[in-house]
């Protein structure tokens, strides 16, 4: 018994994270892709772009319910049974979605069916995917061990940000092709995903930690606020750069357009970089990473709001940097003191209510403050996220903390 349990670790360590990764980067790529095909989407179906962001906020917002519940199966059943579980959720939405619209287009698919046909199919994304990130964050800590944890969930996010990356210009030369073509590709690629995670081990749980707890308690709440807080800030920051080019640009669409493509896609590249350079090779401990995340942030989005376009792009590559550094850094610190399916389906919930948050505060800035104070309303929830690594840095010697 003892045996085994000294050569496990040597075993796990050696098998790759990439497929996992893989797994991961198919959200980017079906999440950017319905973004770059909306106008389509609007034209084939006959429903407007309101309705559209309804059904995809629709599918994110059931994350809140499956994200939790998934990562308590992912230490109940294993990783394995959840990606798989994803995988087939991503694959039945998609395919559901492609063929509602093909009937919608066609005209053989009513509009009120059709409404009915698509908001299920989001149903099935957001109540499956739900787990994907999760599992395979929680599958990659097992195959390193607990001393490459910050390493294997720095894998999986350059994942997500290739799938972010990639997922745009795939849906655009796809869409020259047919119209619904981006669709059948973001079907038939969880399919191949599904063959490759056939043939992967489910691997043991790695032993339990000894300050890990079962169930949340109040000293880990900070580490769901800053999740919280950081994802409403780089969702305000993505809103909010059309309006701070368009004074810059007054009258021209296209070129505004082009611009925010071109800074999501210098974002996207920032974000790997960080995972690669600083992440991966575990420089930083936890707290400090989260904490010399705060501070880019912060930076970053103050010469986001400064004006001139050479802020813009500094202020966005700043920005991108520190949030790359920040995941990993409050996941740790809330993985050291919670299980660690339950931590990453916690930090999945905390990221999707702090959308919902960027959401609501989005109509309440413009109406009272204007669009343009959309980058100053992402800057005030970064410098509360820099206050709140501010309080846990001070009590770091805290037993609680």
């Amino acid at each position: 018994m003892s045996t085994n349990s000294g050569v496990a670790p040597d075993v796990i360590s050696l098998k790759p994270a990439w497929p996992l990764a893989l797994c991961a980067g198919l959200l980017g790529i079906g999440q950017n892709g319905l973004l770059v095909m909306m106008p389509q989407l609007v034209s084939m179906t006959g429903l407007s772009l309101s309705v559209w962001a309804g059904l995809l906020m629709f599918g994110s917002m059931l994350f809140l319910p499956g994200s939790p519940w998934w990562g308590r199966q992912a230490e109940i059943r294993g990783c394995k049974f959840v990606v798989v579980a994803a995988l087939t959720g991503y694959l039945a939405s998609f395919t559901l979605m492609a063929l509602t619209i093909w009937g919608m287009a066609l005209g053989a698919v009513g509009l009120w069916p059709g409404l009915c046909g698509l908001i299920l199919s989001r149903c099935l994304y957001g109540l499956t995917v739900s787990g994907m990130v999760p599992a395979v964050q929680t599958w990659a800590i097992q195959r390193g061990g607990m001393e490459k944890r910050m390493s294997a969930l720095a894998t999986i996010s350059s994942g997500l940000s290739c799938g972010r990356l990639l997922g745009p210009p795939l849906a655009a030369a796809a869409l020259g092709l047919h119209p619904q073509a981006p669709l059948w590709l973001m079907a038939v690629a969880p399919l191949l995903a599904l063959l490759l995670i056939a043939r992967e081990d489910n691997d043991p749980p790695l032993p339990p930690v000894a300050k890990q707890s079962a169930h949340l308690s109040r000293a880990m709440l900070p580490y769901l606020l800053l999740a919280l807080l950081l994802a409403g800030s780089v969702s305000l920051m993505q809103i909010g750069l059309s309006a701070r080019l368009q004074p810059i640009f007054p009258g021209s669409a296209m070129q505004v357009s082009h611009h925010v493509a071109l800074l999501l896609s210098l974002a996207a590249a920032s974000t790997l970089a960080a995972q690669f350079l600083v992440v991966r090779p575990q420089r930083l401990r936890p707290l400090h990473l989260l904490c010399a995340a705060a501070l880019l942030m912060s930076g970053g989005l103050l010469l986001m709001v400064l004006p001139g376009l050479f802020t813009l792009y500094t202020g966005i590559i700043v920005t991108s940097l520190g949030s790359a550094m920040a995941t990993p850094g409050y996941q740790l610190l809330l993985n050291d003191r919670l299980t660690t399916g339950k931590g990453a389906g916690a930090i999945a919930t905390s990221h999707t209510l702090g959308y919902g948050l960027s959401a609501l505060m989005v109509p309440a800035v413009t109406a009272l403050l204007g669009e343009p104070m959309l980058l100053g309303a992402a800057m005030m929830l970064s410098l509360l996220f820099l206050l709140l690594c501010g309080v846990l840095w001070r009590r770091r010697n805290d037993p609680e903390f």
